[in-house]
């Protein structure tokens, strides 16, 4: 996969250049990137890059689309993925300990946001990179100590393993990401009922509703265990950069409820604000699936992912 920031750099370059259409502003990205002697899925696989890359530009404010063109705002933050900042923390402490304040320095230099005229995606950064601390060292991959993070010793061996991983979960999100709303929708009906399936479930009905009228549920799951007990399990699915908040997943359980579902799933290749996650855990029949779950789950099923000669690869057949 080509660098987040490349990619960031050349669409700017491009549409300081004068922007076209979306599809011109894309060969032309294209065309720098892979250049002359790339292949047909080489070309294929970058064009899902810069598109994803575009999507995310316009949903941070970087860009706008005027009439059929894209033009720059005059603030031009940066796009940040929080699966990026993770995979680059861990180049980062590979070569020594760091504090949280070289950490942030470091990454602001490689994303550029020390470069732009708004605070916003320096905020955003700093918010990135706190959560990505915390999840790393919960997970033992890191440890903090005297004020520096370092790569835990146990797992210093398999620092090559863990940074493939954090490599491919990047690239899995960025491809789905790029794949669009609906694609999404079918992708994790799919996904889930093979993980239902794997844990036990007998899956009788898995379909999407879809369109405006969807009520707030994108798809419906109906499944039966070994007991006979039936279930019938709602989903909404959000192909999304930001935080889904509180209220989004609110509004989400009132309709599993209203419809007299057994249990909602909320399902979103970013992931959720705090709040949204205490109000999660407060209720027993409702869960949240983020793209960290989403990409653990595809590895498990097996479904985006394949696993050959001990390594896990993107299926480029689905993805």
């Amino acid at each position: 996969m080509r660098a987040h920031k490349r990619i960031y750099n050349v669409i700017i370059e491009e549409i300081e250049r004068g922007a076209g259409r979306r599809c011109e502003l894309i060969d032309r990205a294209v065309a720098r990137l892979v250049g002359e002697g790339g292949t047909h899925e080489e070309r294929s696989l970058v064009r899902g890059e810069v598109g994803a890359m575009l999507n995310e530009m316009e949903e941070n404010g970087v860009i706008s689309a005027v009439t059929d063109s894209y033009a720059l705002n005059t603030s031009r933050p940066i796009a940040l993925r929080a699966e990026n900042c993770e995979r680059e923390i861990i180049t980062l402490l590979r070569g020594g300990a760091m504090t949280k304040a070289t950490i942030r320095d470091r990454l602001e230099k490689f994303f550029g946001t020390d470069k732009t005229a708004t605070l916003r995606d320096d905020q955003t950064l700093y918010s990135l990179i706190g959560q990505v601390l915390k999840r790393l060292t919960t997970l033992g991959v890191i440890v903090l100590s005297e004020g520096k993070y370092s790569i835990a010793p146990e797992k210093a061996a398999r620092v090559d393993d863990i940074s493939a991983l954090l490599s491919l979960k990047a690239d899995f999100i960025t491809r789905l990401h790029s794949k669009g709303g609906e694609f999404f929708e079918h992708y994790i009906m799919t996904l889930l009922a093979k993980y239902m399936a794997k844990h036990g479930k007998t899956v009788l009905d898995c379909r999407t509703l879809g369109g405006a009228q969807d009520g707030g549920i994108d798809g419906i799951l109906k499944t039966v265990d070994g007991l006979g007990f039936r279930e019938t399990v709602m989903v909404q699915a959000k192909n999304r950069i930001e935080l889904t908040n509180e209220t989004v997943v609110r509004g989400f359980y009132g309709a599993v409820c209203a419809a007299q579902g057994s249990r909602g799933v909320f399902a979103t290749t970013s992931d959720f604000h705090p709040s949204a996650h205490a109000f999660l855990e407060s209720i027993d029949n409702c869960v949240g699936v983020n793209g960290e779950k989403i990409f653990m789950m595809a590895i498990e099923c097996q479904y985006g992912t394949r696993r050959r000669g001990g390594k896990y690869y993107i299926d480029t057949k689905i993805l």
